[in-house]
C-alpha cells in the first residue's frame, strides 16, 4: 500500500496500533479493530481501546469509584457530578448544562427542532447519529449481539450489558451524591437525582 498526502475516499488506513480508520466521503468513521465499535473521533477511538481493551485506567476520582484514562476526563467528572457545576447556559431558555456538546445538541434539537439523521429504509429522523444508528440496528436488523452469561438476556449496546452486570448481577452502585448519603447504579440516575432533590 502506497502512502501519499491525500486521503481518497472509501480507503481504509491501519495505523500501528491496529485501528481502522475509514473515511466516507470527507466523514472520518474511527472502528476499533477488534470489537467493531465506531467513533466520531479518534481520540475517542483511542480512549476506548486503551480502557476496553487493555485495561489501562490511570485516574482514579477521591470522591467516587470510577476511574478515567486521561486527567481531563477526571477533573470534567468531578466538575460536573461532585461540583454540580453547570457552565454552558442556553441563551434562549433557562436551560443550563455542564457540557459543551450538549448546550449544542440542546440549541440543535430543542430550538432549532433539527433532525439531521435520516433512516434510509422507513424515513424516520433523529436528532443524534447515534440515536439513528441504533434504530437501524434493532428495528431493520433485529440484532442484539450481546449476551449476559448470567441471565441469558441480550442487549443491542455492550455498555447496556455491563449496566446489566454490573448493576442486576453484582449490585454496584458507583455512583455516590455528595450532597446526601444516596449512590446510584448509573451516572444519569445521580444526575436527575441531583437536579430534582438538590435544585
Amino acid at each position: 500500500m502506497t502512502h501519499n498526502n491525500s486521503i481518497t475516499t472509501n480507503s481504509i488506513l491501519t495505523n500501528k496500533f491496529g485501528y481502522l480508520i475509514t473515511i466516507h466521503d470527507g466523514r472520518k468513521d474511527d472502528a476499533c479493530y477488534k470489537c467493531e465499535s465506531k467513533f466520531e473521533q479518534k481520540r475517542n477511538l483511542l480512549v476506548h481501546y486503551s480502557t476496553v481493551h487493555e485495561g489501562r485506567i490511570d485516574y482514579a476520582c477521591d470522591k467516587c469509584e470510577k476511574k478515567f484514562l486521561l486527567k481531563q476526563h477526571l477533573l470534567h467528572h468531578q466538575r460536573i457530578i461532585h461540583e454540580g457545576r453547570k457552565d454552558y447556559a442556553c441563551d434562549k431558555c433557562e436551560q443550563k448544562l455542564g457540557v459543551k456538546s450538549k448546550l449544542i445538541r440542546h440549541q440543535k434539537t430543542v430550538h432549532a427542532g433539527r433532525k439531521d439523521y435520516a433512516c434510509e429504509k422507513c424515513e424516520k429522523k433523529f436528532e443524534q447519529k447515534s440515536s439513528l444508528v441504533f434504530h437501524q440496528r434493532i428495528v431493520h436488523e433485529g440484532r442484539k449481539d450481546y449476551l449476559c452469561d448470567k441471565c441469558e438476556k441480550k442487549f443491542l449496546q455492550k455498555h447496556r450489558l455491563l449496566y446489566q452486570q454490573r448493576i442486576v448481577h453484582e449490585g454496584r452502585k458507583d455512583y455516590a451524591c455528595d450532597k446526601c448519603e444516596k449512590k446510584f447504579g448509573l451516572e444519569c440516575i445521580l444526575l436527575a437525582h441531583q437536579e430534582i432533590v438538590h435544585e
